[in-house]
């Protein structure tokens, strides 16, 4: 391994030509258009938060307008580090409506994902590497999958800005214009935000390394070229202050973070799903020590500082669940991305063609199976028939075993009543401090919010199972019971419940009070 020029577009008269290369802005802008297929070719988005953000993006449009719904639910704007997508939908909806809107949002990830990563390889090495091919699939990876909009969008939004951060160079431009920048990818997500502290830290960090500079001098320089970046505490302390606890929990779980890596590219197939993200984890590797690969040393220090990042986070941060697992596939991008294959002719062609062919296999999987979650979803939306306007609406959705590699798809599938039929749910989640929404209603304890819809099948030995969770429902708060994923004839009596509507792995029941 040898360290690679500092200066954007330095790289070797012996690399391939542009022409020869999916390298042209023409050439790149069809890779971005290809790698945002997956989205694109749905109607209803299926990944499983987006569901529920739906529900409240529906919330914040309408609300005004419903005052029975006023009953249960309030919005009110506030400025937390959690509002990029909310405001795509506040600025969207009245000329796309609420399901373009969102299907508008979800598809900005990869095309802005997709293209810091196309441009920040051309800027570093001069062209497109078959490294920074390899690192596209990750923008599917399993935080997009779970559907962690906000945080999806600010991550590409971090490496859009990175690339802007190098072009600038250290001076009084960038840093009055990454006051600003700063602020706004901030308050899309907070770990945006960091993740773009971290890969300014890391290009700020080799520029010292190179000029031996003294640590004390690092830090001054640091500090020097960064404060820019700094001007979101003041809201985030703000925000933080009038939050009721930490919100931070899950702390050094090595295990877990293993396991993490491993499942970066976790869709339906296991062992194959597994396969690919070890492929991209070895690429990396030996991309590092192998001497036909060179290293940008301000990717090189960025990839380092979001390793650590990774391995020191806890699972939950701010409410935020799965903190350590959102890391882990951005971590691996920016290593592909400091990485320069240094061969030309057939093996550069073979290396990009493998690099190609590994792009569209996980491209093809990945639209199929979203294809397949959204067909299975409307189906399961045919309860929707027995769900009248206004229904005060309890459901009940069957959860995977931990274990298990399947996703749990459907946990909010409930959402989709508040958008179809303007029903109270209960899949809203409680954490105000997260959200503009809050949830009121007594009647129902627990089962008003996330998480009192979810239940685990018996084979689990977890709790609870929906025996428990039927006993424990309080008929008298809901009008209907949505229950997805058991046969309906395994769905205990209670006395009360009237079932209305069936189908093999859902049915609906009426509360008879």
């Amino acid at each position: 391994m040898r360290a690679a020029p500092t200066k954007a577009g330095e790289h070797s008269a012996a690399l391939p030509s542009k022409a020869s290369s999916p390298q042209s802005w023409a050439g790149a802008a069809l890779l971005v258009l290809f790698t945002t297929l997956p989205v694109l070719i749905l109607r209803t988005p299926p990944m499983i938060d987006v569901l529920g953000h739906t529900g409240r993006y529906a919330l914040q449009t309408g609300l005004q307008d419903d005052p029975w719904l006023q009953q249960f639910f309030h919005f009110r704007w506030q400025v937390i580090g959690n509002l990029g997508a909310d405001l795509i939908v506040e600025a969207l909806h009245p000329l796309l409506g609420l399901t373009a809107t969102v299907k508008s949002a979800l598809a900005l990830v990869p095309i802005l994902a997709g293209s810091a990563i196309l441009l920040l390889s051309r800027m570093i090495h001069g062209r497109v590497t078959a490294f920074a091919v390899l690192a596209l699939p990750l923008i599917y990876a399993l935080p997009f999958t779970w559907g962690f909009l906000n945080f999806s969008l600010a991550m590409a939004l971090a490496l859009l800005a990175f690339a802007l951060w190098l072009r600038l160079g250290p001076g009084t431009v960038r840093s009055l214009l990454f006051v600003p920048i700063g602020l706004a990818v901030w308050l899309c997500h907070t770990f945006g935000w960091a993740f773009l502290g971290i890969l300014c830290t890391g290009e700020t960090l080799a520029r010292q390394w190179s000029a031996r500079r003294s640590l004390q001098s690092v830090a001054v320089n640091t500090i020097r070229d960064e404060w820019p970046l700094l001007a979101p505490l003041l809201p985030m302390l703000l925000w933080r202050s009038s939050a009721t606890g930490s919100g931070i929990d899950g702390w050094f779980d090595i295990a877990q973070k293993v396991s993490w890596l491993l499942s970066m590219q976790r869709l339906n197939f296991h062992q194959f799903d597994l396969l690919c993200a070890l492929s991209l984890v070895l690429a990396a590797v030996a991309g590092f020590v192998l001497p036909q690969v060179s290293v940008d040393r301000r990717l090189g220090w960025g990839a380092a500082i979001a390793l650590a990042a990774f391995l020191l986070l806890p699972g939950q941060v701010f409410g935020s669940v799965f903190a350590d697992m959102r890391l882990a596939p951005y971590v691996l991008i920016v290593a592909l991305l400091s990485l320069r294959e240094n061969v030309s002719g057939t093996a550069w062609r073979v290396l990009m063609g493998m690099a190609l062919a590994y792009l569209v296999l996980r491209l093809v999987i990945t639209g199929t199976v979203y294809r397949e979650r959204e067909a299975e979803l409307e189906r399961h939306l045919a309860a929707l028939s027995a769900i009248p306007e206004h229904a005060r609406l309890a459901t009940l959705v069957e959860l995977p075993c931990h274990k298990e590699w399947a996703l749990p798809w459907f946990s909010h599938i409930g959402s989709m009543a508040l958008v179809r039929r303007h029903a109270f749910v209960n899949d809203q989640w409680a954490n105000s401090a997260m959200n503009p929404l809050t949830v009121s209603y007594a009647v129902a304890g627990p089962f008003a919010t996330d998480d009192r819809q979810l239940f685990y099948p018996q084979r689990c030995g977890m709790t609870p199972t929906l025996p428990q969770a039927i006993a424990a429902l309080p008929l008298k708060a809901f009008s209907h019971v949505w229950v997805i994923g058991p046969d309906p004839a395994a769905i205990p009596h209670r006395d009360g419940l009237r079932m209305t509507w069936q189908q093999r792995d859902a049915a609906v029941f009426t509360t008879q009070r």
